[in-house]
């Protein structure tokens, strides 16, 4: 493939678990005025600006629980990193369900927030309580090189 992961220095590397830790508190207590904290401003998720999926949500529930684990996070330049993390999720009836975040992440003035967010809910079974699925996350999705000429994007921070 031909990427080397360049890791981060130990204050950067807890930025970005203090990041990723904001947004399932803020998310599972629907506490959505808070989102945007880490987010910016024009964040997308999946092929989608944040703000459409957030509003597709739905939001006048509990939701169930979930937790963010197992941080790698790798260097594109000086003001953007490429993060895969872990979730799971408790349901209701008790079963867990799991899957990976690929952000790339940006500097801002108030410090690293999400600007691109993929989701996969990873394998699953025919009998998953949500259905199956399939991974579609991988290294290669996670390291992969921007297209030669692409600068990587500034945000403002929202």
């Amino acid at each position: 493939m031909g990427v080397t992961v360049v890791p981060v220095d130990a204050a950067t590397y807890a930025e970005v678990c203090d990041l990723l830790a904001r947004h399932p508190h803020q998310f599972d207590n629907l506490a959505l005025a808070a989102v945007p904290g880490a987010y910016t401003a024009d964040a997308v998720m999946g092929e989608a600006p944040l703000a459409r999926v957030v509003g597709g949500l739905p939001f006048g529930r509990v939701m169930f629980p979930h937790h963010t684990t197992d941080v790698a996070v790798h260097r594109v330049d000086e003001d953007t990193l490429r993060v895969w993390a872990k979730y799971f999720v408790i349901r209701g009836d008790g079963t867990a369900g799991s899957g990976d975040y690929q952000d790339t992440v940006v500097r801002t003035p108030l410090g690293w927030r999400i600007a691109e967010r993929q989701v996969t809910r990873g394998n699953r079974p025919d009998d998953d309580p949500d259905g199956p699925s399939a991974r579609s996350l991988s290294t290669a999705t996670w390291l992969a090189p921007r297209p030669a000429g692409e600068a990587a994007p500034v945000r403002a921070a929202s």
